[in-house]
């Protein structure tokens, strides 16, 4: 159909619409008649307040997803998969101790105690990986690689078995093993340091970023939730507005007294929900930047920390990788508190003298206890390696299975204060950030109700006049 045949069609069905339009709304698009606007004010009025429990529920729900995701799931998962990178490589700080000491069972911390570790090390690690797959869920990648560290690690323990078994046939004294033993030790090792350690170090930087991906979408989902609560009360509000001035032009009353409380209830709904809002924020931020960040790193700080000792023992147990040893040790240590240097000597000055900017102690005081305790540590590091150097092996093995030995527990026992104060932080940013959405299920939609009410209560006896 085209041309006027068409223009015709057109004519008429704007003119049909029309006619249905009238009809529908009395006159016209908006009502004439006194009982009709004050319906339509009416129907505005409790459209946003739907629209207003609606924004509120949204930007709350919103905050909870937030400390469930940062505070209950991934973020203690986060710390969980940090011990267990401990736990791996205490393993084999306590096997290389193991060998080391030989067939003198009473040197330093005594062979019998560094078994024992070996073996709560063992547990720990097992217990870690399967709680690791479990809270991994359907996450089919986290668990394929807690899957091949299990794996893997049994194949560790079946080399450390047949290493320590070696090493007890030799029956050799302190210091390094025959070549045989170190064989065997080194793929020990080298599964541990080059495949194992690494696949749970990834895992706990995957979880990492998925408390970084859930802070950061949570948290900006409650921001803008703000500003939709923020415009919703402002309908509102002028919905209420507008009928209360309506009704007072019309009907000569100064104040409707339900309307009246609708406002004010209106009010400290839109107030509350809007400070709730932002202290739930306040919590995630303060719970992620000065708890769980924090423990993290500290977190990673005492795993490597316990490589770079057990880097101290292959040192002296496996003379042909010394250099190798010595290096890794640097780069570690590089990791835990950096310095621009290119040598352990040049490290070593650079920890006296500069403060602590970068690595995972970045930022920790220079006079913390923490940093005292590392500086001590590496102070008789310098002197262990000192003693090989002169030749003098024998009192560099007494030194590090001694006074080296007790230096670093004394350093861990501060990390794991640390560690402690700020994952007690992060527990109660987050127990604060739930606690400020309780009572909100119940409580918001029993104020939309009222609202509700109280707005068709004011209205209701103007309604009836017209009966």
């Amino acid at each position: 159909m085209t041309g006027p045949a068409a223009k015709a069609a057109g004519k008429a069905a704007g003119k049909a619409a029309s006619k249905t339009l009238r009809r529908l709304t009395g006159r016209g698009a908006v009502p004439r008649t006194v009982p009709g606007r004050i319906r339509g004010w009416t129907a505005a009025g409790l459209v946003a307040v739907i629209v207003l429990v609606a924004a509120v529920s949204t930007g709350l729900e919103a905050a909870r997803q937030g400390v469930r995701l940062v505070g209950e799931d991934a973020g203690p998962q986060v710390v969980h998969t940090g011990h267990l990178y401990f736990a791996l490589s205490d393993m084999d700080t306590q096997l290389a101790g193991t060998l080391l000491i030989g067939r003198e069972h009473d040197l330093g911390v005594g062979r019998d105690r560094s078994e024992a570790l070996y073996s709560d090390r063992r547990g720990e690690a097992h217990r870690a990986l399967l709680q690791a797959f479990e809270i991994a869920g359907t996450d089919t990648a986290s668990r394929r690689t807690v899957q091949e560290i299990l794996d893997r690690l049994g194949t560790y323990e079946q080399l450390a078995s047949r290493a320590l078994l070696l090493g007890d046939q030799a029956a050799h004294p302190a210091g390094p093993p025959p070549e045989e033993v170190l064989d065997v030790y080194r793929q020990a090792t080298d599964l541990m340091r080059l495949d194992i350690l690494p696949k749970a170090y990834n895992l706990t930087l995957e979880n990492a970023s998925v408390v970084r991906r859930a802070y950061a979408d949570e948290r900006s989902h409650v921001l803008r939730s703000r500003v939709t609560v923020g415009v919703a009360s402002v309908l509102l509000l002028a919905a209420l507005a507008g009928l209360q001035i309506y009704l007072t032009r019309r009907f000569r009353r100064l104040v409707n007294p339900a309307l009246a409380l609708a406002t004010a209830l209106t009010l400290v709904l839109a107030g509350w929900a809007l400070l709730v809002l932002g202290s739930s924020s306040a919590h995630l931020h303060d719970a992620k930047e000065e708890g769980f960040d924090p423990t993290l790193a500290f977190t990673r700080a005492r795993a490597i920390s316990n490589t770079a000792a057990a880097d101290q023992t292959r040192f002296l147990l496996d003379p042909r990788r010394a250099d190798t040893y010595a290096q890794v040790y640097l780069d570690t240590s590089q990791a835990i508190a950096y310095r621009e240097v290119g040598s352990l000597a040049d490290y070593y000055r650079g920890l006296a003298s500069q403060p602590t900017e970068l690595g995972f102690l970045g930022g920790v005081p220079r006079h913390a206890e923490v940093l005292v305790r590392y500086r001590a540590f590496q102070q008789q590091d310098e002197a262990m390696r000192g003693l090989v150097r002169e030749g003098r092996d024998r009192e560099a093995l007494i030194l590090r299975t001694g006074l080296m030995s007790e230096l670093f527990t004394a350093y861990d026992l501060e990390l794991s204060k640390l560690i402690a104060k700020r994952n007690a932080d992060f527990e109660r940013e987050v127990d604060a950030g739930a606690a400020a959405l309780d009572g909100w299920n119940r409580g918001l939609p029993a104020a939309g109700l009222v609202l509700a009410v109280l707005i068709v209560v004011g209205v209701r006896p103007r309604l009836a006049e017209y009966r």
